[in-house]
């Protein structure tokens, strides 16, 4: 059996953490130490959403597609309520949000991006 999401992890990890260190490093030298945290901290929330959602998909690959369904759903309520929650903590911070918005963006494109490409070699 193919594992998907470990084909989609090689893919996806490298473009993500190549585009997400360097938009971190361009966001500390336009907006100093607040740059630096946003882009750290939206390195790190888009890695773990997307790892996640893999981890997911990983250990319930064998079970009843309704069971599947209801695991990827329990998991997007809980990464949305944990996305809050997290957004509400930052708030009280001194980070650039523009800069959060912009390497949160960026790393997320990178990651599907990578995820297409890993998906497009294997099915060749």
């Amino acid at each position: 059996m193919i594992n998907y999401p470990a084909i989609f992890l090689k893919g996806a990890m490298l473009p993500a953490l190549v585009v997400g260190i360097c938009g971190t490093m361009i966001a500390s030298f336009a907006a100093g130490v607040y740059g630096l945290f946003a882009g750290l901290a939206a390195l790190v929330i888009v890695l773990l959403f997307f790892i996640i959602h893999l981890l997911i998909a990983a250990t319930t690959r064998t079970l009843d597609p309704r069971m599947t369904f209801a695991f990827v759903a329990l998991s997007f309520l809980t990464k949305l309520v944990g996305m809050a929650g997290f957004m509400v903590a930052l708030s009280r911070t001194a980070i650039d949000r523009p800069w959060f918005a912009g390497v949160a963006f960026a790393t997320a494109a990178a990651w599907l991006v990578g995820e297409m490409l890993a998906y497009r070699r294997m099915v060749k």
